[in-house]
């Protein structure tokens, strides 16, 4: 199989310009939620601190980009690459959808294990272990330690 290329200057720019777009998307929706008081900030802080890391990340993505030579190339994936690529895609598009449905810790929990097992050849069990874990451990952090509240169900069970 042979291998496809992209220029390197223009995948740059391009993700850079995505990840712009989509840091002022998600600072727009942060604004709408409450900014708190200097002693106790609220649940609007931290989405506004990942908007402006994404943005800086952006940015500098794109300044990348402009430097790159525009002979340089990247590879595209070919292969299982590719399809594991792929499967990484539809994974957290549907993870995305699922959120708001089946809230926070559900979600959560199946889709780190299916992004263990897709990324790692563990057992389900094992995959299953870790993945509930991580769902406790950031559910925990986010509750009880930042008080911010996590999306729960909307099918009301």
């Amino acid at each position: 199989m042979t291998a496809s290329t992209i220029s390197k200057k223009k995948s740059y720019v391009s993700a850079g310009v995505f990840g712009l777009l989509l840091s002022a998307g998600y600072l727009r929706m942060s604004l709408d939620l409450p900014m708190g008081a200097l002693d106790e900030p609220g649940a609007g802080l931290f989405p506004i601190l990942v908007a402006a890391i994404m943005a800086f990340s952006s940015l500098a993505t794109i300044w990348e980009g402009m430097k790159a030579p525009s002979t340089d190339a990247i590879e595209i994936p070919s292969g299982s690459d590719r399809a594991r690529l792929i499967k990484l895609i539809l994974l957290l598009s549907t993870y995305f959808v699922a959120l708001p449905w089946f809230g926070y810790s559900v979600s959560s929990f199946f889709f780190s294990a299916a992004l263990i097992r897709l990324l790692s050849k563990s057992s389900w069990v094992r995959c299953a272990l870790y993945a509930a874990i991580m769902t406790a451990v950031v559910y925990g952090v986010f509750i009880y330690l930042l008080k911010v509240p996590m999306p729960t169900m909307a099918l009301g069970f």
